[in-house]
């Protein structure tokens, strides 16, 4: 009778330990699927002209000079009507630069002539988002869309897309206007960024989705300023073809 009583008691002790690591299984599959619905939340939000700073790191001439994924002259073109389109719709802008009295270098003069009122932060720290400055700067806009493109891809702007989705920004990364040293790096950094569910998108399309409306009365600056290659050859096509009417 004892060892049917103490037979009872294990099997319920084991039944007891059985739903308590079943009901923490559950928590911790829900706690676990509450960041993969943000993400998701995130992905599907279109960028927002009062909810975006753009941030760019590391657009270094020494840098510049190692770029082989994009033609440099394209990554170039691409950053700088970014951040042209990016003035004209009144979104804020964040520069900075690793050391550029030192072992990169400036950032590239084609940005800062743009970009006249904007400080680039110098720092020393790889990751931009560790840098409090560079933090405060962007806290200090308001806003929660981050775009954010830095050359190299997959450390200057990864790093900090990363860390800003870790900290709850909706952080999206500029493909081509980013750049990157051979493509086993631009293979890898775009992997990180796709399994962490931080999206990556295109100069012109992040440019466009900001501006929202063509209708908008800064759509044709907007346009002029994105100088998007094959929009300025349906205008010229189109141009030529009214002519000979």
């Amino acid at each position: 009778m004892k060892n049917q009583r103490k037979i009872t008691h294990i099997l319920a002790a084991a039944v007891f330990s059985a739903f308590a690591m079943a009901s923490a299984s559950s928590a911790i599959a829900a706690d676990a699927a509450t960041p993969v619905a943000a993400v998701k939340a995130s992905n599907l939000s279109l960028l927002s002209r009062d909810n975006t700073v753009l941030v760019l790191v590391d657009h270094q001439v020494g840098l510049f000079t190692g770029v082989r994924d994009i033609p440099v002259a394209d990554l170039k073109h691409n950053v700088v009507a970014l951040a042209k389109a990016a003035k004209l719709m009144g979104i804020p802008v964040v520069m900075t630069a690793t050391m550029p009295d030192g072992m990169w270098g400036p950032t590239i003069p084609e940005l800062t002539a743009v970009l006249p009122d904007v400080p680039v932060i110098s720092r020393t720290v790889i990751n931009a988002w560790d840098d409090p400055k560079v933090r405060e700067a962007i806290k200090k806009t308001g806003r929660k869309q981050i775009l954010i493109a830095g050359v190299s891809l997959e450390v200057c702007a990864a790093f900090p897309a990363l860390s800003a989705t870790a900290a709850g920004y909706d952080a999206r990364v500029v493909l081509d206007a980013s750049g990157t040293f051979n493509e086993a790096k631009r293979v890898a950094g775009l992997q990180r960024l796709t399994v962490a569910g931080v999206p990556v998108t295109d100069y012109a399309s992040a440019g466009v989705e900001l501006l929202r409306d063509n209708a908008d009365p800064k759509a044709h600056d907007v346009y002029t300023a994105l100088d998007i290659p094959f929009a300025t050859l349906v205008w010229q096509v189109t141009n030529a073809v009214s002519r000979q009417k």
